[in-house]
């Protein structure tokens, strides 16, 4: 769990870093070489309505980093939420997600991958608004870290190494 925070606290101090005089970064800000090593786990979120009042279909997912496709167990990028998750994620999404768009800041959780049938195995995820404009979202910056355990013969999913401690 300590390595996901730090992770965590990393992509949030470098799109922290990317604000300038109190407008959100955009997509055009991110310079992927600069969190090079945590792409496996990034992932973009397009915000397709600019009042997606908490409906998952307002959300699709750009681009899913090659850790995701493990976890999701198929390819996820270009669907939009309704399409990745079961009804109930589908709406935990929408809920997280709308948060971020209409406070225009960051959200943080704990979400269980128990409905891929890994019950022992959560996802601890990072949103970050984006704004083409500096002002309203039209993306969103995700970052996951797969913590917990699980049977991975039955399920597909395997977790990120966990990093030694420095």
């Amino acid at each position: 769990m300590l390595a996901a925070l730090r992770s965590h606290e990393e992509i949030f101090r470098y799109w922290k870093g990317l604000r300038t005089r109190g407008r959100l970064p955009s997509r055009a800000d991110i310079d992927p070489m600069q969190i090079k090593r945590r792409l496996p786990t990034i992932s973009l979120i397009d915000v397709l309505d600019p009042n997606p009042d908490n409906d998952a279909v307002f959300f699709r997912q750009r681009l899913a980093g090659t850790e995701l496709f493990d976890a999701y167990g198929q390819e996820i990028t270009g669907m939009t939420f309704n399409k990745i998750y079961t009804a109930s994620e589908a709406q935990y999404w929408a809920e997280a997600l709308t948060f971020v768009v209409e406070n225009k800041k960051p959200n943080v959780g704990l979400s269980s991958m128990a409905w891929r049938g890994a019950k022992g195995l959560s996802l601890f995820w990072l949103r970050l608004p984006l704004a083409s404009d500096g002002v309203n979202v039209d993306m969103i910056l995700g970052h996951d870290a797969l913590i917990g355990k699980v049977d991975l013969l039955q399920t597909g999913i395997r977790s990120a190494p966990v990093e030694a401690a420095s």
